[in-house]
């Protein structure tokens, strides 16, 4: 059910050759590759899972879990974008080890089978420019994160499971392969306990392999393997499916200070994902945060120490997740606290620890004084020498915890980026065939409606701009669409496919009808000139609402699907913020 627009293929204009390029060479060179930088990823896979030690589709050394990896289903080693499947496997665009990373020990393990003891795990990444949060609510697709094999997720969010949440995806065993994004997050510091009126929830952003899911959500892969079901406690490696490991979706134009920012692997009490003791291996704590200079090897860039980490022992705590907005001036300069973070300011640097880390369970410095668990979102403590401050805890990503009686093992935050998201929807009611089928067999292209006599792909819907009440900035543009008029409306439910004349409907009541626009070049739009914007036509609350879309339009070509003659778009799913 799930597409989001902004994670579209770039068209082939927009596509360069693939080769392997030094660190410090990586931001502007992605940066030529898509104007839509959320259309690029990088990411790491764990060393258990089936990708590792698969050939380099572009003839270069065997992928690893201590490489950066990313996609190209376009032309042949040409970076791409996240895609639908079914998808070649991913290809090395950084190496680990010399040349690349730096990383001595994961030089060499090249080659190495899943699950080999080979010190060579990759944690987290971050290329050093992630949007920072401000003091205000952070819109839905702020924060994106991944999850272990163990994690189990918060059911019953408030969309439906089609859309791809932790929740659902964790059953079939496709939640570890995949990227979600955070629901609106309120500001710091929120509410702990979580109020019981709010409930939280994420949306598939990124899946693994591109392919429908057993739950029928369908948005754009990398090419890993899946399924990858829950690991028991004594279970054997090498994992069946793949498990993402690292992540960074800001690649862009902006230039990286002094190279990628990564962190390396220790050895922890964690039955899921057993540690392979990366970081010591080549004299490194795993708790630290460590950078690329200039080809060379790696330094450390903020110790554990300056992240409240390691309280009970050297290497006694695991990074686990990470996003660093660098400030520009050289060195960390550890932010005093949330918000103060800014070019010119204080670093600010968001991370995680590892299941089976000490410093889990401890009662976190700052405002939200709760036990620390796997899955918060974490920043350092004002004061040294004290646990990390809880930034976001994890229930209000959708995460279940211990503290919550959710998850015996706490569900762990495997990789944690933050952006600006250029579009304010998640795609839903595909006429693609993976809800029901189209009337007539006029299935359409993935993510769009049902075809037309036009267009066998099917009107497409999608939406850009900023969902807030307060700064309402959305635009919906329907196109592949026949006749002279069609018809943008607004549902404030969904309801189950349902096959409407040559289309499907999933918008529920009350309907309103946003406005009728002319169809121009077979696409348009709302709002144009003297329109009410979105939020004000639509009535949205003050306080933000879930709103449903899709647009109706009429077939050129009577003879086509009799005897009805209209058609529906896809219907796309807006999470207004206040």
């Amino acid at each position: 059910m799930v597409q989001t627009p902004h994670l579209s293929v770039p068209s082939p204009a927009r596509r360069v050759a693939r080769r392997v390029l030094p660190v410090a060479m990586v931001a502007a060179a992605l940066g030529v590759l898509a104007r839509d930088a959320q259309a690029q990823i990088l990411f790491s896979v764990d060393y258990r899972g089936p990708t590792n030690g698969m050939p380099s589709p572009c003839g270069l050394p065997p992928l690893g879990p201590g490489d950066v990896l990313s996609v190209f289903p376009g032309a042949p080693c040409a970076i791409d974008g996240p895609a639908y499947g079914p998808l070649p496997p991913p290809d090395l665009i950084i190496m680990g080890g010399p040349g690349g990373l730096g990383v001595p020990s994961i030089g060499g393990c090249i080659g190495a089978p899943p699950g080999a003891a080979c010190p060579r795990e990759l944690d987290a990444i971050s290329m050093g420019f992630d949007p920072f949060p401000t003091p205000g609510q952070m819109p839905a697709g702020f924060y994106v994160f991944s999850v272990d094999e163990c994690s189990v997720g918060i059911p019953g969010g408030p969309l439906a499971p089609s859309t791809g949440t932790v929740a659902s995806e964790f059953g079939p065993g496709e939640a570890a392969a995949d990227v979600f994004e955070a629901l609106t997050i309120p500001p710091y510091p929120m509410a702990f306990p979580i109020p019981a009126a709010m409930v939280p929830g994420n949306l598939g952003l990124v899946d693994g392999n591109g392919l429908v899911s057993p739950t029928f959500a369908h948005y754009p892969g990398v090419g890993i393997i899946e399924p990858t079901p829950a690991v028991p406690v004594a279970a054997p490696a090498p994992r069946p499916g793949d498990n993402l490991d690292a992540l960074d979706l800001d690649v862009g134009p902006v230039p990286v200070v002094g190279g990628m920012f990564f962190s390396l692997d220790g050895v922890v009490p964690n039955p899921c994902t057993p540690g392979l003791g990366t970081a010591m291996a080549n004299g490194f704590l795993p708790g630290a945060v460590l950078q690329q200079v200039a080809g060379g090897p790696p330094i450390v860039y903020a110790p554990p120490a300056l992240l409240g980490r390691d309280l009970a022992g050297p290497g006694r705590d695991d990074l686990d997740a990470l996003a660093i907005f660098e400030n520009g001036m050289p060195g960390y300069q550890p932010s005093p606290g949330a918000y103060a973070w800014g070019p010119g300011a204080f670093d600010m640097l968001l991370f995680s620890v590892r299941r089976g880390s000490a410093v889990i369970g401890m009662i976190a410095s700052g405002p939200i004084a709760a036990p620390i668990e796997a899955g918060d979102v974490l920043i350092p403590p004002a004061v040294a020498g004290m646990p990390p401050q809880i930034f976001i805890p994890a229930e209000y990503l959708g995460l279940a915890t211990m503290r919550m009686g959710l998850n015996p093992m706490g569900d762990d935050l495997d990789a944690l980026d933050t952006r600006r998201p250029p579009a304010t929807s998640i795609g839903f009611c595909h006429g693609d065939g993976t809800l029901i089928p189209c009337p007539c067999g006029n299935v359409g292209a993935n993510g769009n409606g049902c075809a037309n006599s036009a267009f066998a792909a099917g009107g497409a819907l999608t939406a850009t701009g900023v969902a807030s009440v307060t700064g309402d900035s959305v635009s919906l543009l329907a196109s592949n669409m026949t006749g002279a008029t069609c018809v943008f409306f607004q549902g404030a439910t969904s309801i189950p496919a349902v096959v409407v004349d040559d289309g499907i409907g999933c918008v529920g009541g009350p309907v309103i009808r946003l406005g009728t626009k002319a169809i121009v070049a077979n696409t348009s739009a709302y709002p144009t000139g003297a329109d009410p914007i979105v939020s004000v036509k639509g009535l949205i609350p003050a306080a933000g609402a879930t709103r449903y879309y899709q647009t109706f339009y009429r077939n050129a070509a009577a003879v086509f699907c009799p005897p009805a003659t209209s058609n529906r778009t896809n219907g796309i799913v807006i999470v207004w913020a206040p």
